[in-house]
């Protein structure tokens, strides 16, 4: 199966995401000075969640401290996997749980910061099964 665009958009995630370190969702905005989020296409089943890189810019945001995780390096045309796992949605964003069952960490918080702020096409691509 090939990949589905999802939606067009700058990268972003709910802080609540970042303090209980689930890093589970993210959203699309209209631009970078704006919440107000991209409606994104459904998709079902287990897959990957990617990034590809369309423009990008500084991030304002400070990182995660805790885990000594920083935003940026990321170059246009890059493809980012974010995560794998069982796609859902929540209050218009997009995540992937896990199928180990792990409570933090459902996407990857280091490719998390490599995409935000990024204006990126976001695709889902199932598992080959």
């Amino acid at each position: 199966m090939s990949k589905k665009l999802l939606g067009v958009g700058v990268v972003n995630w709910d802080r609540d995401e970042r303090v209980s370190d689930r890093y589970g969702l993210v959203k699309l905005t209209v631009d970078p000075s704006s919440d107000d989020t991209i409606s994104l296409k459904k998709v079902r089943g287990k897959g990957k969640l990617i990034a590809k890189i369309l423009e990008t810019r500084q991030s304002p945001h400070i990182g995660d401290l805790t885990h000594g995780i920083k935003p940026g390096g990321s170059k246009e045309g890059e493809e980012i996997i974010l995560g794998t796992g069982t796609a859902f949605y929540e209050d218009g964003c997009i995540g992937l749980k896990p199928d180990d069952g792990r409570l933090e960490w459902w996407l990857n918080p280091k490719m998390l910061y490599k995409a935000h702020y990024q204006t990126v096409e976001l695709y889902f691509e199932p598992d080959k099964k």
